[in-house]
């Protein structure tokens, strides 16, 4: 049985993801400042952005062979997607992420589950390739 992911290589690029990431949390730092439930509420939206990120980008990376034509550039997307949300959130609210422990905390804790989620996916799937060889 072949792994086939033609559609999502075709449509799920890393830029893609980015680009759907980046609408999300800026429509949700709207919503939060419209709604101006909590202090830095942006910094949640933001989070949930990049969590959305992190999760499609490690399931989109098991169809892609190549770690260095689709993993490496994620991480580095990943690492833009956070400067970019983090500078729109603290410029609406006017809080710094340096004041904000817990949320220093979530995206600590989200970056490393991510860069781990990648380098298991990949050896994932160099193993399923192995098998699919008759290794």
């Amino acid at each position: 049985m072949a792994m086939n992911f033609t559609l999502l290589k075709k449509r799920i690029t890393p830029l893609y993801q980015i680009a759907l990431c980046l609408v999300i949390g800026w429509v949700g730092m709207a919503v939060c400042q419209f709604i101006n439930h909590e202090p830095a509420a942006e910094y949640f939206a933001a989070m949930v952005a990049i969590i959305f990120f992190v999760l499609i980008n490690t399931v989109g990376s098991l169809a892609y062979p190549s770690f260095l034509r689709y993993t490496m550039p994620s991480f580095y997307l990943y690492l833009l997607l956070i400067a970019i949300l983090f500078f729109s959130a603290k410029q609406i609210s006017g809080i710094s992420i340096w004041d904000l422990s817990i949320y220093r905390m979530m995206i600590t804790s989200v970056s490393i589950f991510y860069f781990m989620a990648g380098a298991l996916v990949r050896i994932m799937r160099v193993i399923y390739e192995a098998a699919d060889s008759g290794f």
